[in-house]
């Protein structure tokens, strides 16, 4: 299967083949960088741009033309629940019911859920729920693309996938948290003994340092490209982007502080032993280095990702690409 990730900066791609059950096999990944004006807060302004971008892209690398898309937009909501079991059905209105106390005026709302346990005739279960309207939206960017989506996934379920499929000896009485700082925005997630216990998105991400090289040095955005590329490569800091992190990284370092405590305070210091760093931020050193230094924090190796013939050592940025793609 096609997993595809579609962020307000770059799709990602992650391709699999199922050999046995629970069994995959990694056959390519891939990204598509985006035009900056593409998407604002979450929204898509240049649909027809994207819809070109998209066919353009597929042709060139010969992709499949069907997938399941990933997707993450600001008014999603995120929550963990316990409920009886029943119908798929019965189900679905209940979650609705929930999610319209929480969304109110939206009229229309599409419900997605994963089931974590199911233990004495009850069902916990994280679901997330999406206006409708932007569903469909994204929808038909891949319809007019000539790709057939099999299903649309919230980022945070595919997220997790991804990373559990790399990592499953934390997926029974295990815990963990997982920070992802992405382009447009971060999102910090708790996890114990298989379930999602907290989860929180904040608008920091990698265009701030973007919008800083941009407007404080004139940069073009080939130039800052390339310094961002030599971030990942060694700890030598160009002199734009150290004053960049120094600039833009206060509210990061604020957020992650105020999760961090309360779950020091909830679960005792021991937590911070098992922390992962993703995103495109994962891959940008002196980054991961200013957040390990004054978070106190060590951050440990998410396994790359083995393709058979390389391993692709960025498995951070392609996590829920990779989760899309274990659909079923």
């Amino acid at each position: 299967m096609l997993g595809i990730d579609l962020g307000s900066y770059a799709l990602k791609y992650f391709q699999t083949k199922k050999k046995r059950e629970g069994v995959f096999e990694t056959i390519r990944s891939g990204e598509l960088v985006l035009p900056n004006d593409v998407f604002f807060e979450g929204e898509i302004k240049g649909k027809n741009t994207l819809v070109e971008n998209i066919k353009i892209f597929w042709d060139k690398n010969r992709l499949p033309h069907d997938g399941v898309v990933s997707f993450y937009h600001p008014r999603m909501v995120v929550q963990n629940i316990s409920l009886p079991q029943m119908s798929d059905q019965e189900l679905e209105n209940a979650l609705k019911w929930e999610a319209s106390s929480i969304m109110t005026g939206e009229e229309n709302i599409q419900i997605g859920w994963q089931i974590i346990e199911k233990k004495n005739d009850k069902l916990d279960l994280l679901y997330t729920a999406s206006p409708a309207i932007i569903v469909t939206e994204y929808l038909d960017v891949f319809r007019k693309a000539g790709i057939r989506i099999e299903a649309i996934e919230p980022q945070i379920i595919s997220f997790l996938k991804g990373f559990l499929t790399l990592r499953s000896d934390l997926t029974k009485d295990a815990w963990f948290i997982l920070i992802d700082v992405g382009f447009s925005k971060s999102t910090v997630v708790f996890f114990e003994n298989g379930k999602l216990v907290y989860s929180r998105h904040f608008g920091w991400g990698i265009r701030r340092i973007w919008d800083y090289l941009r407007d404080k040095f004139k940069l073009l955005p080939a130039e800052i490209q390339e310094i961002l590329n030599r971030s990942t490569q060694d700890n030598n800091l160009p002199y734009q982007l150290e004053e960049a992190l120094n600039d833009t990284s206060d509210p990061l370092l604020s957020e992650l502080r105020r999760s961090l405590t309360f779950f020091q305070s909830e679960y005792g210091k021991i937590v911070l032993d098992n922390c992962f760093l993703a995103g495109g931020g994962s891959n940008i050193i002196p980054l991961k280095t200013m957040l390990t230094v004054n978070l106190n924090v060590t951050f440990q190796d998410i396994k790359p990702i083995d393709t058979g013939h390389k391993k692709v050592a960025s498995s951070g940025i392609y996590l829920s690409a990779m989760g899309a793609s274990l659909w079923n």
